[in-house]
């Protein structure tokens, strides 16, 4: 009986110590994922009604805050492939939802938006040269600079700007 016990008593001990590891990495990775800066950013298309008519096509960025601490968003845009950034000349376009005025303090569950006209989106495509299918990618950037982004678009300019004259 004395020959099995203290290996039997170090296995639990090993066993214990490793447990107590485990668990320690879990609460310390939970805590810092509840302290950290969490955005997503959602891109997705409005149109507003006039009665049974539909006006033009809008795509809208949004930012939510999922995380727990608030965090101020200081620029909604579309970025391209190569870096550039497709932000607005003219704020609230969209009839009867203005854009959220940046920068704003988001705190749980809170979000903003931007709206930008489909017709905007291809001139500006256009005139910077890229006629075929392009990357755009919705982000949000907060005043500590970071860069969150949501699903890329594939975006045909000249389809953006025949939906946007029907």
């Amino acid at each position: 009986m004395q020959t099995w016990f203290p290996i039997v008593r170090d296995a639990v001990l090993f066993a214990l110590a490793i447990y107590g590891a485990i668990l320690s990495t879990f609460n310390w990775r939970q805590a810092a994922k509840k302290d950290r800066r969490q955005i997503t950013v959602n891109a997705s298309t409005a149109r507003p009604t006039f009665g049974s008519e539909l006006g033009a096509p809008f795509a809208k960025v949004e930012a939510v805050n999922i995380g727990h601490r608030v965090v101020t968003v200081k620029t909604l845009a579309f970025e391209t492939s190569s870096g550039a950034r497709l932000t607005p000349m003219l704020v609230d376009r969209f009839p009867g939802m203005p854009d959220t005025k940046l920068p704003v303090s988001l705190s749980d569950g809170q979000s903003a938006h931007l709206l930008l006209p489909y017709s905007d989106i291809a001139g500006a495509l256009l005139s910077a040269g890229q006629a075929g299918n392009v990357k755009l990618t919705p982000i949000c950037v907060d005043t500590s600079d970071n860069v969150y982004r949501g699903e890329a678009w594939d975006v045909d300019p000249k389809e953006f700007l025949r939906m946007s004259s029907e």
